[in-house]
C-alpha cells in the first residue's frame, strides 16, 4: 500500500522512455550478474537464468535507502521518485519474470532432451540385447552387471538427470518412455531378447509389460512387483517372470540381524532358506487359488531353493560384519 500510495502516476507518463530504459537496466543488469556468479559457482546455465529473473527485481530496502538519501541530501526527491517508480514497477513484474524463467528453462530443457533421444543409427547393429526400462538404482546395478560381462543393452528413463547420469559414464542410456511403441522400435525391441522393467511406479511397470508383449512379443519381461496384486496384474498383461521387491533385500537385512545377536551361520542359513521357502509356498497357493501363474517363476525358484543345503558355506559374514546370502 505504501509503494503505491508513493508512485505518481503524472511522473510515469511525463518521464516514462527514463523510467523504461532504467527499468530494463535494473532487470537485465541484475540476471545478467546473478547468471555469471552462478555460473562461477558451478549452476546451470539454465537455473542461473531462473535465478537471475527472480531476483532481477528491486527489494522493499531500497525504498528505505533512497529515503534515507534524500534526507541526508545525497538524492533529489525528483530522482528519488524517479527510481522508487522503476523499483515499484520492477517488483510488480515478478510474476511475469518467474513465468519467463521457466519457459526459458523448458525450451532449453527440451533442447536437451531431443539430445538424449534414441536414435535408430546408434541401435540397428543391436542383436539379443537386453532392454532395461527405468535407470534408477536398480537399473543402474543391473547395467552395471551387464557391463561387467560385456552383455549389450540399452537403457530408458523419463528423466534427464538420470539419463545426463549414464551419457557420463559412457553408457547407451537414453531418454524416452519405455511404454512407447515408437521408442521401444527405436532401440531395436524387435531384435532384443529379454528387458528388466524397473520404473518407479506399478502404473508404469504395467504399461511397459503390456506394450512390450502386445507389440514386441520375442522379448521376454522381466518386472519387479510392489506386492502381490501388482504381480498378478503383472502377470495378465503378459510379464515372463514377476520378482517380488522386498523379498530378497529383506531376508539380507534379517540375516544381517540374525548374525549380529550371534547365531551360528548354519543357523541363519536354515532360518533364511526356510522362510524364503515356506513364502514362495504361500505365494504359489495363492496363484493356484486365483487361478493364475503369476508370471513368477516360481515352480523354478522352489526347486532351486529345494535343492539348497544349509550348509556353513551357503553364508559368508564379511569384515564388517553383515552377512551375504
Amino acid at each position: 500500500m505504501t509503494v503505491g500510495m508513493s508512485i505518481d502516476p503524472k511522473l510515469l507518463l511525463s518521464n516514462f522512455p527514463v523510467i523504461m530504459g532504467t527499468l530494463g537496466l535494473l532487470i537485465g543488469g541484475k540476471t545478467i550478474l546473478v547468471v555469471l556468479i552462478g555460473r562461477i559457482f558451478g549452476v546451470s546455465t539454465i537455473s542461473a537464468i531462473r535465478v537471475g529473473l527472480l531476483l532481477a527485481p528491486g527489494g522493499e530496502f531500497a525504498f528505505v535507502a533512497f529515503g534515507e538519501a534524500v534526507n541526508q541530501g545525497i538524492m533529489s526527491s525528483q530522482l528519488s521518485s524517479l527510481l522508487f517508480l522503476v523499483v515499484g514497477i520492477s517488483m510488480a513484474l515478478t510474476p511475469w519474470l518467474a513465468a519467463g524463467g521457466q519457459l526459458i528453462a523448458s525450451r532449453f530443457e527440451q533442447q536437451d532432451v531431443r539430445s538424449l533421444l534414441p536414435d535408430e543409427n546408434e541401435t540397428d547393429d543391436l542383436q539379443d540385447h537386453i532392454i532395461i526400462c527405468g535407470f534408477g538404482r536398480v537399473g543402474q546395478i543391473i547395467a552395471q552387471l551387464l557391463s561387467e560381462r560385456l552383455i549389450p543393452f540399452v537403457a530408458l528413463d523419463v528423466r534427464s538427470d538420470r539419463v545426463a547420469v549414464g551419457r557420463a559414464l559412457d553408457l547407451p542410456v537414453y531418454f524416452g518412455d519405455a511404454g512407447s511403441r515408437e521408442i521401444l522400435h527405436k532401440v531395436g525391441a524387435e531384435r532384443a531378447c529379454a528387458a528388466a522393467i524397473t520404473l518407479d511406479t506399478p502404473g508404469a511397470n504395467y504399461r511397459t509389460v503390456w506394450a512390450l508383449n502386445k507389440y514386441f512379443p520375442n522379448v521376454k519381461t522381466f518386472v519387479r512387483a510392489h506386492d502381490v496384486d501388482h504381480g498378478l496384474n503383472l502377470e495378465k498383461a503378459g510379464a515372463t517372470a514377476v520378482v517380488p521387491e522386498t523379498l530378497e533385500p529383506s531376508l539380507q537385512l534379517a540375516a544381517a540381524v540374525l548374525a549380529q545377536a550371534k547365531l551360528p551361520m548354519s543357523e541363519i542359513a536354515a532360518t533364511i532358506n526356510e522362510f524364503r521357502s515356506r513364502h514362495l509356498s504361500e505365494l504359489t497357493e495363492l496363484s493356484e487359488t486365483s487361478g493364475s501363474s503369476l508370471g513368477y517363476g516360481y515352480s523354478r525358484m522352489m526347486t532351486k531353493v529345494k535343492s539348497q543345503t544349509t550348509e556353513p558355506s551357503d553364508v559368508s559374514q564379511s569384515p564388517e560384519g553383515t552377512v551375504t546370502l
